[in-house]
């Protein structure tokens, strides 16, 4: 299925029984699926503007089709999230600004073959001043293979909201996500606490060629490169090889204590021994 046009708006999981953690939807902790979908008004005032940076030789507008190249880099854009079934209804903004982000080329799918690229961001996000993760699949090959599934991992102990937008006008919507690392189609899928699974189709085959923006807003602190972070799957929903693999990208980490608390920590360590041994030589 095509997206539909426009760019930078944030288009929010739909729920019967969800969450909202600000303008994103949290995930249940027991691995119940929820479904996707798109609210967008036609207005043009709906569209905010944003602040993109191309990567260099992309700078054109011709690059957000289908023979181009996909590769947007948001340094910042201001999203507008849409109540259920009513795009009319605004039930919160927000700006999303890029703390960091790495690009892998040349990711094999079947075979060993270069099969796409891959983009992992990490936004802040000015509404709650929490860290968002971005994940965002391009397809380059004509070759009938394509990604069902793409994985974040790292979130055991923090809690997790979903969303989506979409850069270009060939951006695939996600259309389901929930805290699981199965691969497998079924409505019931066991729950994973370290790992959130975000369902499309991405195939240049199908017209399909990119991922939108596939985002998980998580209250961890701090975030780290980490091996395995990303992860992605071919369910072989048309009778394709099921296959996937894994690679570095963005997770959260613990907060590093600043100096200052590593200081008062020590100072407090020492004030504890020292009461210590006064109560010793008391009772000596």
């Amino acid at each position: 299925m095509r997206p539909i046009a426009g760019f930078a708006v944030l288009s929010i999981l739909l729920g019967v029984a969800s969450a909202h953690a600000g303008n994103f939807v949290t995930l249940p902790t027991d691995g119940t699926l929820i479904n996707g979908n798109i609210l967008q008004d036609d207005d043009p005032a709906f569209i905010t503007s944003g602040n993109f940076a191309y990567k260099p030789g992309f700078g054109d507008t011709t690059s957000w089709r289908v023979g181009g190249t996909g590769d947007v880099v948001p340094t910042s854009f201001t999203y507008r999230a849409f109540a259920t079934g009513n795009p009319s209804v605004t039930t919160g903004t927000g700006t999303l600004t890029l703390l960091d982000f790495v690009k892998t080329d040349n990711v094999p799918l079947v075979g060993g073959e270069p099969q796409a690229t891959i983009y992992d961001f990490v936004f802040r996000d000015s509404s709650d001043n929490q860290l968002v993760f971005g994940t965002r699949y391009l397809n380059r090959v004509d070759n009938d293979q394509e990604v069902n599934f793409l994985y974040r991992h790292g979130f055991t102990g923090y809690q997790t909201s979903v969303a989506w937008t979409f850069l270009t006008d060939d951006d695939l919507r996600m259309y389901q996500s929930g805290r699981t690392a199965s691969t497998s189609t079924d409505d019931t899928v066991p729950f994973d606490p370290s790992s959130v699974r975000q369902r499309s189709d991405i195939s240049l085959t199908e017209e399909n060629p990119w991922s939108g923006l596939f985002l998980v807003k998580t209250n961890a602190t701090s975030y780290a490169l980490s091996d395995n972070a990303i992860g992605f799957f071919q369910a072989g929903e048309e009778g394709q090889d099921q296959v996937g693999g894994f690679i570095r990208g963005f997770a959260p980490a613990a907060a590093v204590p600043e100096p200052g608390t590593y200081a008062m920590l020590l100072a407090g360590l020492g004030v504890i021994g020292l009461l210590g041994r006064r109560r010793l030589n008391q009772t000596a």
